[in-house]
């Protein structure tokens, strides 16, 4: 058994699989509530470079657990044969609404200030964080025994909500209903690519009898989401899918509001506490 294969086996490492609110998702809260704090303490830094750096730590850091999960959960090894077996999981492939944040943080790394970035960072600000958040807040399908995908589940998501938190409170990110707009077509435009991958890689004969389902919106596999399921078997498939592209729209307009409404809050604080000094 050589060093690759030991390495394999190290990331298929197993823990107690983690309950909710128990002592790993409070861990996990915690650190996403100092992280959130210790980024406003650095106020004073808020900025492009800084902003380079909050994008890049999460996205790297996020991109490379994701690889490490993908390379895991694909790979066997019959001990009695000494032989290893690489079985891709399609279920699980990368691209549901949870992870785009991984390209989008990447990609924007590399953008310059302008209307593209501007749409890209308010799609993970507006749109993205209602994945992060209700992980946060209900966890039960996101755990399980494997060490590795229990770490990146909760760097993803965790992860996204101080991201979009950070966003919206260092002004990367404006409470205007354009950007909230601009995020909105760049999560249709999400919405559509998982669309097409679930068509091609249904038809392509890759599967088996495996599973494929991006943003759980297959016309071909029943949903896994809380009432999306329900209401997918219970509808003609485009009047699930109009469902869905509404649902999270709305979403993200409550979002949106709240930040609005929170920015307001800010300013109407600052003008009655800072009075100029002339008065």
């Amino acid at each position: 058994m050589n060093f690759f294969v030991k390495f394999l086996l190290f990331l298929q490492t197993e823990m107690t699989r983690p309950e909710p609110y128990g002592w790993y998702h409070l861990l996990w809260i915690g650190l996403t509530v100092l992280t959130i704090a210790l980024l406003f303490l650095l106020r004073k830094h808020w900025g492009e470079k800084q902003l380079k750096w909050v994008l890049g730590i999460f996205g790297i850091i996020a991109a490379l657990t994701e690889l490490l999960k993908q390379i895991s959960w694909s790979f066997q090894w019959d001990a009695a044969t000494q032989t290893a077996i690489w079985d891709y999981q399609w279920y699980a492939a990368p691209f549901q609404l949870c992870s785009t944040p991984i390209y989008l943080t990447l990609l924007c790394l590399f953008l310059k200030k302008g209307k593209f970035r501007n749409a890209c960072l308010s799609y993970l600000a507006f749109v993205t964080v209602l994945g992060g958040l209700m992980t946060i807040l209900i966890p039960d399908s996101c755990f399980c025994r494997d060490t590795l995908v229990n770490i990146h589940t909760m760097w993803l998501h965790c992860g996204s909500f101080v991201l979009a938190v950070y966003l919206l409170m260092s002004g990367a990110v404006k409470p205007e209903r354009r950007s909230w707009m601009r995020g909105v077509t760049v999560f249709f435009i999400m919405a559509a690519i998982a669309l097409a991958l679930n068509i091609g890689v249904y038809h392509s004969g890759v599967l088996g009898d495996e599973s494929f389902n991006m943003f759980y919106i297959s016309p071909y596999f029943i949903s896994v989401l809380p009432v999306f399921d329900a209401i997918q078997q219970a509808v003609p498939y485009p009047v699930f899918l109009g469902l869905y592209l509404v649902a999270l729209t709305l979403g993200s307009l409550v979002v949106f509001l709240i930040a609005k409404a929170f920015a307001y809050g800010v300013k109407k604080y600052k003008q009655r506490v800072y009075v100029p000094a002339n008065k």
